[in-house]
C-alpha cells in the first residue's frame, strides 16, 4: 500500500504509532544523502522552538538544516562560512535582530546567492510586518497562531526547490 503524507502530516502521525510501542522514522543522515535538497538556516533563539521546528521537520524529503543559530552573532559566522537557501528567522534574537540577519545576506560583499526568507516571530506587528515586506521577506508568520500554516508552507517551498518529491 502506498500513502502519502506530508512531513508535518508524517510527524503528527509519528506521534500516534510511538503511543502504541510502534516507530517511524527517517534519519538526517538519510535526508543528507538525497540530492538535491534545501539547505535551510534556522535562527531561534528558544532552544524548545528549534528542537520542536526541527522535529516537525525532520521526515521532510528535501530539506536539511544545514546550520543552527540562537544568535545574530552566531548567524553571521554561518553564513559567512556556507550559502543557504532559505533562512528560517525570529527577529528578537537573546542577542540581536533576525533584520539585520535578513540584511546581511542581501549586502553588495556577501559571498552567496540571496536565500529566501521566512520570518516566525511572536512579535508580528505592523511595523515588523512592514520591514520584512521592504527587505523582500516572502513569509512572515505569528509563532502563536500560523505555526501549522509556517511549517506546511516551509514545505512547499521545498516542494517547489527540489519537485521530484511530490
Amino acid at each position: 500500500m502506498d500513502i502519502s503524507l506530508s512531513c508535518h502530516e508524517f510527524n503528527h502521525g509519528k506521534q500516534s504509532f510511538q503511543q502504541y510501542g510502534l516507530t517511524m522514522s527517517v534519519t538526517n543522515a538519510q535526508l543528507s544523502t538525497q540530492q538535491p535538497y534545501m539547505r535551510v538556516l534556522l535562527i531561534e533563539d528558544s532552544a524548545l522552538l528549534r528542537e520542536t521546528i526541527m522535529e516537525t521537520l525532520s521526515s521532510c524529503d528535501g530539506l536539511v538544516f544545514d546550520g543552527v543559530a540562537a544568535t545574530q552573532s552566531e548567524a553571521f559566522k554561518i553564513l559567512r562560512d556556507r550559502p543557504f537557501d532559505f533562512l528560517l528567522v525570529d527577529i528578537e534574537l537573546a542577542e540581536g535582530n533576525g533584520f539585520e540577519v535578513i540584511r546581511m545576506t542581501q549586502r553588495e560583499d556577501f559571498p552567496y546567492p540571496r536565500p529566501k526568507y521566512m520570518i516566525l516571530t511572536n512579535h508580528a506587528h505592523p511595523h515588523y510586518r512592514q520591514e520584512a515586506q521592504t527587505l523582500g521577506v516572502e513569509y512572515f508568520f505569528d509563532k502563536s497562531m500560523d505555526f501549522d500554516k509556517a511549517i506546511d508552507t516551509l514545505e512547499a517551498e521545498v516542494k517547489k526547490f527540489v519537485p521530484e518529491n511530490d
